[in-house]
């Protein structure tokens, strides 16, 4: 079932959700504040849709994919949900806080002052993300790939959460110089 430049609010999109037969598929809509607190998002496809301030606390999203979609000041805490797929969206400001998001593709995500604080991203790829001041804090990111990635100013507590990931030698130039003003030469 395709659903294209639909608009919902509240809790219309569940009742949608629960009468479908076939995978759904959302292209263009909109969903500003809608509430999809611990929905089965499970195989639902996401496309340019705007989810600005949508509620997805405890959604499940096994297989989900966003692509293209804008989920500024969104709420994801304590979402799971292994191989769902965001990719090339705007989450700025989002809460992330606690989300099971390891082994997901979140090519081209931008996390700018976003609240990661705690999440899952084992094993993550974020090549193009923008990480600029998201709060990073017991984020778990080993084997994450951020190679690509826009780390924004480290300090030492940015450094340790990033403990285990995988950056290029010139991700790990800058934050070197940056946290000990050293010249760096060839």
């Amino acid at each position: 079932m395709e659903l294209t430049d639909e608009t919902y609010v509240g809790k219309e999109l569940p009742a949608v959700l629960a009468s479908a037969t076939d995978a759904v598929s959302l292209l263009r809509c909109d969903l500003r504040g809608s509430d999809l607190r611990d929905v089965d998002l499970t195989e639902v496809t996401f496309t340019d849709c705007v989810l600005d301030e949508v509620r997805l606390d405890g959604a499940s999203l096994g297989g989900a994919t966003f692509t293209g979609c804008r989920l500024m000041g969104a709420s994801l805490p304590q979402t799971r949900g292994l191989g769902f797929t965001l990719q090339r969206s705007n989450l700025f400001a989002a809460n992330l806080a606690g989300a099971i998001i390891s082994h997901t593709d979140l090519t081209g995500c931008r996390f700018t002052e976003a609240v990661l604080r705690g999440a899952d991203l084992r094993s993550s790829v974020l090549d193009g993300c923008e990480l600029l001041h998201a709060d990073l804090y017991d984020a778990k990111l080993e084997n994450a790939d951020l190679r690509g990635a826009t780390l924004g100013p480290c300090d030492l507590d940015r450094l340790r959460a990033m403990k285990g990931a995988i950056i290029t030698a010139q991700q790990a130039q800058e934050i070197v110089v940056e946290l000990s003003g050293v010249t760096v030469v060839e």
